[in-house]
């Protein structure tokens, strides 16, 4: 398998300037290989409900991201790639603590790349706290 068209600094230095919002809630991308990218929420009481709970806008958030950096692994930066759908399954709280959501890209066509993506605590990755599904559309031009 060939090498992932974005490296990790430079899906970093995309968010900073084109996703402000991905700094202001501590999101970052960690890791990346052909279709596969894993991004981090750095836990902050700003992004929660009461008792320190994750609140699921900012895990969608993080999944929408994770899915958005796997798009990318294969096809580059690509900003007017957006979503098209998003489907999450939240199965337990992540209190306190970091998240981690590893998105994998299972198909991407003419226009629309679908992944699924893994939500877990930072500090156990066996602990999933919450599932996702997500598919994009892509501008023209981008077929894999």
């Amino acid at each position: 398998m060939t090498a992932p068209a974005v490296t990790v600094d430079e899906v970093n230095t995309f968010f900073a300037s084109d996703l402000p919002f991905c700094a202001e809630m501590g999101i970052s991308c960690v890791y990346i290989a052909p279709g596969v990218a894993t991004v981090r929420f750095d836990y902050d009481e700003r992004w929660t409900r009461p008792g320190g709970m994750v609140c699921g806008p900012t895990l969608m958030t993080l999944a929408d991201a994770a899915v958005y950096v796997a798009i990318f692994t294969r096809i580059g930066i690509v900003p007017l790639a957006v979503t098209n759908e998003l489907k999450m399954n939240f199965l337990r709280p992540a209190i306190g603590r970091d998240v981690l959501a590893t998105a994998t890209l299972h198909k991407i066509g003419r226009r629309v790349a679908y992944a699924s993506v893994d939500l877990t605590e930072d500090h156990d990755p066996d602990r999933l706290v919450a599932q996702a599904t997500s598919s994009y559309m892509l501008p023209d031009g981008f077929a894999d």
